[in-house]
């Protein structure tokens, strides 16, 4: 397991203690909680160098630029893009969903493919697509415990799928899909795959060229970077292919006014997604974020997740008012559990027990991803519990989510 001591050193909100008990933070798959590290990169260039990059000539713009461009390396080396012009930044992995969703070339017969176990933001943007073009969307249902049938994917995936978005991870089961396994059968009838890796790029080693996926979408702040960044892997020749998204300053090589006309050439990747002035601190930031992820090591960080998801899950399997959500298998699952409680009205009595009595903090609703609680029978007002553990997460926190989970119960049933 990681060097607990050392890792927890780094994230000085963990000192913080509520109610006069030491903060457990159980909600990472939201939000992860950032280290020094990325903090200290942010603030040098609001301190050192705060001025606009790719655009001044002057010492601050310069030194703006290069931090920016070597960020953007170091996120290409964290998923192993073969070149950094496949890596865009954006707002978080919803942004990047839809501009895929959004620009992506689509024939008018086209068919896309998704899922019942997808976040919001991986099923709604091409689900808009499909309405607003006419297209067919088909969805495949996962399986009771959150996994899938791969002959469903077979099936379900034919010669007029030209798309299929399929979440890697589960914000919900923290079910691994066989995302390589899709990939093989989307490609071999002809279609394009975008992965959502919200959840599975900050627990997992993620190789774009290994898996051979074409797009993929990030959101930072789940890997211990900043909010309000996020990053669209895609295939070069894709992105070049594909429309913008947004467009204005920055996107453009040239635009002349000939004849009454603006007559507009657009960049190549990555700027032609990139309009406007850029969050400079959150992309040095997020830069920061892959490299800290990197030195620890994504194995180890899987091992680790795996150890304390397998303490509790053990646990939590041996109440008969508690009913899990997803598969138990740990090997087939992201470091979180989602579950509900039969002995308290609603998700929200859970969290809010936890948070004022043992200062353990987990989320508690239905994760925007509504189509799985429907399948589940689980209403949107009665929702789910999800404990999420991280890098800086201990046995010790595990222990006291555990006490308290066995409290309620015994105050409740």
């Amino acid at each position: 397991m990681i060097s607990m001591l050392e890792v927890r050193d780094d994230f000085p909100v963990l000192n913080r203690k509520i109610n006069g008990r030491p903060l457990v933070y159980l909600d990472s798959a939201c939000m992860a909680l950032k280290p020094r590290q990325v903090v200290a990169a942010m603030n040098e260039y609001y301190e050192q160098y705060p001025a606009c990059g790719g655009r001044s000539i002057h010492k601050l713009g310069e030194e703006a630029s290069n931090a920016y461009t070597a960020s953007r390396e170091k996120f290409a080396r964290f998923l192993n893009a073969t070149e950094i012009e496949e890596c865009i930044w954006t707002r978080n992995a919803t942004e990047s969903l839809n501009i895929v969703a959004a620009c992506v070339d689509l024939p008018k017969d086209a068919k896309i493919v998704t899922s019942t176990l997808e976040h919001h933001s991986g099923s709604l943007p091409f689900v808009e697509r499909a309405r607003r073009d006419g297209l067919k969307i088909e969805v495949v249902k996962a399986k009771q415990d959150g996994t899938f049938d791969i002959e469903d994917w077979k099936q379900v995936i034919d010669r007029k799928t030209k798309l299929v978005s399929i979440v890697h991870s589960s914000n919900v089961t923290g079910t691994v899909a066989p995302l390589g396994e899709i990939i093989e059968i989307a490609h071999d009838r002809g279609a394009l795959v975008m992965s959502d890796d919200a959840q599975y790029a900050p627990h997992h080693p993620l190789d774009v060229q290994e898996s051979d996926v074409d797009f993929s979408a990030i959101s930072v702040h789940k890997m211990c970077g900043p909010t309000g960044m996020g990053v669209l892997y895609g295939k070069l020749d894709l992105l070049k292919s594909m429309d913008m998204f947004l467009v204005g300053g920055d996107t453009v090589s040239d635009v002349r006014y000939e004849n009454g006309k603006i007559i507009p050439e657009y960049l190549p990747p990555p700027e032609k997604f990139e309009a406007g002035l850029q969050n400079y601190a959150g992309a040095i930031g997020a830069g920061a974020a892959a490299e800290y992820l990197t030195g620890i090591g994504m194995g180890e960080i899987e091992k680790h997740e795996r150890a304390l998801l397998n303490i509790a899950l053990k646990d939590l399997k041996n109440s008969k008012h508690i009913r899990i959500l997803g598969t138990d298998d740990i090997d087939m699952k992201t470091g979180l559990v989602t579950f509900s409680l039969d002995t308290v009205e609603a998700a929200h009595d859970v969290a809010a027990f936890l948070n004022d009595e043992y200062s353990v903090m987990v989320r508690s609703g239905w994760h925007c991803a509504g189509p799985f609680h429907y399948q589940m029978g689980i209403k949107p007002s009665v929702g789910t519990v999800r404990a999420s553990f991280y890098l800086y997460n201990n046995t010790d926190d595990v222990k006291t989510f555990l006490e308290g989970m066995h409290a309620l119960i015994e105050a409740t049933s």
